[in-house]
């Protein structure tokens, strides 16, 4: 195994092709957002959004609809301190980056198990292995920054850079200022690892179980979605997952080493 990340040079070429995929998929997300708002701007009564949610908001109860119709008119607003948009896209951007950080985890853990090795080609492996934490700490930071818009919470600058001081929370809004750093730092390590070498490397990555468990963390006791028993299923499922994977990776690296032995 440490023969063969010693030995693998992946071309600049995967880097380069993972960011314009990401870079893409954004901008086709927020063109296609940008169009509906148009369209709705230009014809409110007839558009698109309104043509494809009426059957469904139909069937919506009145009092639920009543509730609907007065959050979108506050995210209607213009970012200014009345609206609720900063908060809803900090929650949103939350789940989201804790979703790929999880993803990424999984992923970590079964390319080193060797289960993609035979349906994956391995510059593709390890270049997913670098894209995904990355795109997980870029959503990650926009949690962080669009709150300082957020006027209820007051969050300034100095929160988000230093741990246990927020006005929110602020053991489990610190436990997420961590890991976030923590994050930033693992990536910095993938481009470095040939000068601290291979051994300092692999001990310090192991650190993201930790910056997950902060995240998952984090996420329970600050968020203001965990109160849903669907936002809790989903950190329920996705922390055993974590801990299966990582108990098979531990059961089978002892098993090969008592065959080697």
């Amino acid at each position: 195994m440490t023969t063969q990340i010693r030995s693998f040079n992946r071309s600049p070429f995967i880097d380069v092709t993972f960011v314009i995929l990401g870079i893409l998929l954004g901008l086709i997300i927020a063109l296609m957002g940008g169009l509906l708002w148009l369209n709705y701007q230009n014809d409110p009564a007839n558009n698109i959004l309104v043509a494809t949610s009426s059957h469904v908001v139909g069937n919506i109860p009145t009092w639920w609809q009543t509730v609907f119709y007065k959050e979108a008119h506050i995210m209607g607003l213009p970012l200014t301190e009345e609206t609720k948009a900063y908060w809803y896209i900090a929650r949103s951007s939350g789940i989201f980056a804790y979703l790929l950080l999880w993803f990424a985890t999984v992923w970590g853990i079964t390319m080193s198990s060797k289960m993609t090795s035979t349906l994956i080609a391995t510059p593709v492996t390890y270049g997913l292995h670098e894209f995904f934490p990355i795109l997980a700490t870029i959503f990650a930071t926009l949690h962080a920054v669009i709150l300082l818009g957020d006027s209820y919470i007051q969050f300034n600058i100095i929160h988000l850079i230093i741990p246990f001081i927020s006005p929110y929370k602020p053991l489990w809004t610190g436990l997420g200022v961590i890991a976030l750093q923590l994050c930033i730092a693992l990536i910095v390590s993938f481009y470095i690892r040939k000068r601290t070498g291979h051994k300092i490397w692999r001990g310090f990555h192991y650190l993201s179980y930790l910056a997950f468990v902060l995240v998952l963390i984090h996420g329970l006791m600050a968020g203001s979605d965990s109160q849903f028993i669907l936002i809790k299923g989903m950190y329920l499922l996705t922390g055993l997952s974590i801990l299966f994977l990582t108990y098979y990776r531990l059961f089978t690296l002892r098993f090969k080493q008592k065959r080697i032995a």
